[in-house]
């Protein structure tokens, strides 16, 4: 049903098999949002678009609870991810620069990749331009720039490695 409405109301929008809504998705703007199969969302998930060639692109076996996106290029999460009430945004919508409120002021945009397996708890900001490694684990808080490893529990702000996730290569060794 969820599919269809967005259709009727011209939303770019595809699901894969098994979606499951819990709470609720709230789609806002001119982008596409592309969520794999058996994907489940709970509580309020807002993947919202500010562009026409933004994508939003979920992986299968993904739970999101209470994510808010905000994408103006691209923002992806790979399977298996599970991602809390996090806030992940692939551009500042703001010019940072002195002539922030001239209409020609530079907005910084960047691309935002959460690779596979990923658990993202509540509380976290995911800044432009940030990829967070296969596996790895960001804790309550967390604000995160920059590139991560695989395998990697990430926390404070700012986001920081501690330590390598339990059963990886990394703690093996």
């Amino acid at each position: 049903m969820f599919p269809a409405k967005c259709k009727l109301l011209g939303r770019r929008f595809s699901a894969g098999r098994n979606l499951k809504i819990f709470g609720r998705l709230h789609l806002k703007g001119p982008g596409k949002v592309v969520l794999g199969d058996n994907v489940v969302i709970d509580r309020l998930v807002t993947p919202w678009t500010y562009s026409s060639e933004a994508q939003i692109t979920i992986g299968s076996d993904t739970y999101l609870n209470g994510t808010r996106f905000g994408c103006k290029q691209s923002i992806s999460i790979g399977r298996l991810g599970i991602v809390g009430d996090a806030s992940i945004s692939d551009t500042d919508f703001h010019s940072t620069h002195v002539d922030r409120h001239s209409r020609l002021a530079s907005v910084r945009t960047a691309p935002v990749a959460i690779e596979e397996n990923v658990w993202v708890a509540s509380a976290v900001g995911i800044l432009p331009g940030t990829r967070i490694g296969t596996n790895s684990v960001v804790g309550y808080g967390a604000v995160c720039a920059g590139v991560y490893p695989p395998n990697s529990i990430i926390v404070g702000n700012p986001a920081k490695v501690i330590k390598a996730v339990p059963g990886t290569q990394e703690t093996e060794n």
